[in-house]
């Protein structure tokens, strides 16, 4: 890799991946259908989502610590115990080097949970997958890394969703409720039109409205927290702000309709310092109802740490406490 392609992968960074990390912090639970849209898998929605680590600091070839920010490192812990690590980024650009970086990031990421095994090192790479904003005809559906060892190779690929392939009844119906930020993303190449269009204005305008109207109904009927659509349209207009800050009619109609919702349930704040509290115990108390399932199912302390990417002295702080309360 040369000079400019490190210098490249260095500055990455931008509001739109600040949006997804966010979504992930904040409303962790909407990564659960993307990961099942990405990887054909069939969780409920009721597993534990785990955030780990995501800065890896590594030496490149001339000897450099660099430090890479992934957009996200994360565990999902089903109800039987069962951990499974994910990594996924978002990019909003092809620029060449998102092999690479995919590449490094789960090299570290499996290094993580390296385990030696009768001598030989055994490391397992993440489930991986890209969300690319932006896409055309030529953009392929998943990123190709070939590894080369003396007369074998291995050939993998790593999937990739396009937010543009999704209609809008698409992103409802499979709940993928964490694209619909970059939904706005789908007129990109229209915004100078819409602009100067009155009848476009208003077209884009209703679109949103319906928008807010489905992310309400999913509120009101209980699929979705509030907070979580308050976050939502907040996160949509501060995608709209960025993208199309050179049209100012296609932002006011679109922010007029996302802003006002955002007032209407302008809950992040109280939301957060009402409940963190409760989040945070929430998210304890399944852990140790887990670790407490699995070791009267027979499995030893090292094993749930293991299984559950815990460190054996938290597994036996747990264990100790629960049996303690049950004497």
């Amino acid at each position: 890799m040369n000079v400019s392609e490190r210098q490249k992968m260095e500055t990455i960074n931008t509001p739109y991946d600040d949006t997804f990390r966010t979504l992930l912090q904040d409303c962790p639970e909407l990564v659960v259908p993307l990961i099942n849209e990405l990887f054909g898998t069939n969780y409920t929605g009721r597993e534990v989502v785990v955030s780990n680590e995501n800065e890896i600091f590594f030496r490149n070839p001339e000897g450099k610590k660099e430090k890479r920010v992934t957009d996200s490192n994360l565990t999902l812990i089903s109800l039987k115990g069962i951990s499974k690590r994910y990594h996924l980024e978002c990019q909003s650009t092809a620029d060449g080097t998102m092999e690479i970086r995919m590449w490094e990031y789960d090299a570290q990421i499996a290094l993580m949970e390296k385990e030696y095994r009768n001598g030989v090192l055994h490391v397992k790479f993440p489930d991986s997958a890209v969300i690319y904003l932006r896409s055309g005809k030529t953009t392929s559906d998943e990123l190709k890394i070939c590894i080369h060892v003396r007369q074998k190779q291995l050939q993998y690929g790593i999937p990739i969703l396009k937010v543009k392939d999704y209609t809008l009844e698409e992103l409802f119906e499979k709940q993928l409720w964490m694209l619909i930020p970059f939904y706005i993303f789908r007129y990109e190449k229209e915004f100078r039109k819409i602009d100067g269009n009155q009848k476009q204005l208003s077209g884009l305008r209703l679109e949103y409205e319906k928008i807010a109207e489905m992310l309400d109904q999913e509120c009101q009927s209980g699929h979705m927290k509030p907070f979580t659509f308050g976050a939502l349209c907040e996160l949509s207009n501060n995608v709209v702000e960025k993208l199309v800050s050179k049209y100012s009619n296609v932002e006011k109609e679109v922010t007029e309709v996302m802003g006002g919702k955002v007032l209407n349930y302008r809950s992040k704040e109280i939301y957060l310092e009402g409940c963190a509290f409760g989040r945070e115990e929430g998210q304890k108390e399944s852990i140790v109802q887990l670790v407490t399932r699995k070791y009267q199912l027979g499995d030893s302390p090292e094993k749930i740490a293991k299984d559950l990417l815990m460190s054996e002295e938290e597994v036996e702080e747990i264990l100790g406490k629960t049996t303690g309360s049950q004497q």
